[in-house]
């Protein structure tokens, strides 16, 4: 039978991207086909660059305003890119984050 994963907040350790910066993240589970389901935190005014989700992207704001879509995205907003869809997250504010990706994504120039 397969284990159940745990996190707790006290030891969650957020990694900011090496080339994005203001955005951390912090890995909550690996999925065994690549994907994951990850925290985002972006500093205010940071930006990720504009990437594709071959297997679309889910995410749910626990924090502040996520600006994507052309809008400015509340905490408590729960969003979906399907298989293929582009975007450039960023925020204004600040923001926190729950991502899950079914598999990794693409990095478009």
């Amino acid at each position: 039978m397969p284990e159940s994963t745990t996190n707790l907040a006290a030891t969650r350790v957020f990694r900011p991207f090496a080339d994005v910066p203001g955005v951390h993240y912090a890995t909550l589970r690996k999925h065994d086909n690549g994907g994951l389901t990850i925290l985002l935190k972006f500093d205010p005014g940071a930006a990720y660059h504009t990437h594709k989700h071959p297997g679309g992207e889910e995410y749910y704001v626990l924090e502040g305003f996520l600006d994507d879509l052309g809008k400015s995205w509340p905490a408590g907003s729960y969003i979906y890119h399907p298989p293929g869809s582009t975007h450039k997250p960023r925020s204004k504010a600040g923001c926190v984050v729950l991502v899950v990706l079914p598999q990794g994504v693409e990095m478009l120039k």
